[in-house]
C-alpha cells in the first residue's frame, strides 16, 4: 500500500473511531480546551521569552549541523518558534529539535538523491513546529514528500494554544499555521487520533524518516517504533525526542533497546541536561 492510500485508510479509521466514541475527543477539545482555558500571558511576555530562547547556545547541536553540512535558516526558525514553541511553563524553553530534524533530514535527502518521494511519519504534532521544520527541509532541497503527523489535538477546531496568538482569541491549528500555508499544503497531512489505535491498522509502506514525539512510556515508544521500522531499509532514520533519563526513564530504556536489538546506530545529542535527542539510523 502506498503512502497516499495509507493516508486515506488512516483517515477512514480515524472517522470510524470518533464515530464509535461519539466524537468525544473532538467535543472535549473544542469546548474545554485541553491546553489552557484562556490566554495566560501578554504579547510582551511571549516576545521576551522568545528572545531569551533564541539567544541560547547549544554546542552539540552546532557540531551536528556542521558535520551534516546543513542548518536551518535561523530567522525563519525563530519566527516559527515564536508562534509554535514559545509557551509559558516552568522548564526552560528549547526548540533545538527543529534544528536537528532539518539537518538530519537534509543530510538524508542529499544521500538519497534517487528517491522520487519521501515518506515521513510524525507522532505528537502539537502546534506543528516539528512538521514544518521537516517540510522546510524538503522544500529547500527541492524534493517531493508527504509528512503524516498524528496528535489527539484537533486541526480545525479553535482552541487556546498557550502561545502568542492566543491574545487574538481561540484559533485552530490550521489558522495558527496560515503564515506557512505553502509548506502545509505541499507537504503536511494532519490526522487526529491515538496512534495505538491507528498505526497498527494500516501498512504505511516504507517510512524513510520519522520523528517520534508522542506518548513517552516504554510501551508506547516501542509500539510506535515497530510500526515505523517494519519496512525501513539501511540508512532510513528515526529521531526520538526527550531522550532525558531523569525525566523519561521509560523512553530512554525503550530507545536503548531499539538501537541494540534492531540494528540502529544512535547519535545522542543534548541541548542541555534537561533535553536530549537521539537520531537513530538503520544499518
Amino acid at each position: 500500500m502506498g503512502m497516499v492510500a495509507a493516508i486515506n485508510e488512516l483517515q477512514r479509521h480515524c472517522n470510524y473511531a470518533f464515530s464509535r466514541m461519539g466524537n468525544f475527543l473532538i467535543d472535549r477539545t473544542g469546548s474545554s480546551n485541553p491546553l489552557v482555558s484562556k490566554p495566560v500571558a501578554t504579547e510582551q511576555t511571549y516576545r521576551e521569552l522568545a528572545k531569551t530562547a533564541a539567544a541560547q547556545i547549544y554546542p552539540e547541536i552546532d557540531e551536528f549541523e556542521i558535520a551534516n553540512a546543513f542548518a536551518i535558516a535561523p530567522a525563519w526558525l525563530h519566527d516559527l518558534a515564536l508562534h509554535t514553541q514559545i509557551v509559558v511553563k516552568k522548564s526552560p524553553l528549547c526548540y533545538a529539535h527543529g534544528r536537528i530534524l532539518y539537518s538530519a533530514l537534509s543530510r538524508y535527502l542529499a544521500e538519497n538523491p534517487r528517491l522520487s518521494k519521501i515518506n515521513i511519519l510524525e507522532t505528537g504534532t502539537a502546534r506543528g513546529f516539528s512538521s514544518l521544520c521537516m517540510a522546510r527541509a524538503l522544500s529547500d532541497m527541492g524534493r517531493h514528500g508527504s509528512i503524516v503527523t498524528f496528535d489527539t489535538l484537533p486541526h480545525q477546531v479553535p482552541i487556546y494554544w498557550n502561545c502568542i496568538d492566543d491574545i487574538n482569541g481561540k484559533r485552530s491549528r490550521e489558522a495558527l499555521l496560515a503564515p506557512w500555508a505553502d509548506l502545509v499544503q505541499e507537504y503536511l497531512v494532519f490526522l487526529q487520533g491515538d496512534t495505538r489505535m491507528m498505526l497498527q491498522r494500516v501498512n504505511l509502506g516504507r517510512v524513510h524518516f520519522a520523528f517520534l514525539d508522542g506518548a513517552h512510556t516504554h510501551t508506547d515508544v516501542i509500539f510506535e517504533f515497530r510500526q515505523v521500522a517494519v519496512d525501513q531499509r539501511p540508512g532510513d532514520t528515526v529521531v526520538f525526542d526527550d531522550y532525558t533519563p531523569c525525566q523519561y526513564p521509560g523512553l530512554v530504556k525503550a530507545v536503548d533497546e531499539i538501537c541494540n536489538l534492531y540494528n540502529y546506530v544512535p547519535k545522542k545529542l543534548f541541548a542541555h541536561s534537561g533535553r536530549g535527542y537521539v537520531v537513530a539510523i538503520k544499518q
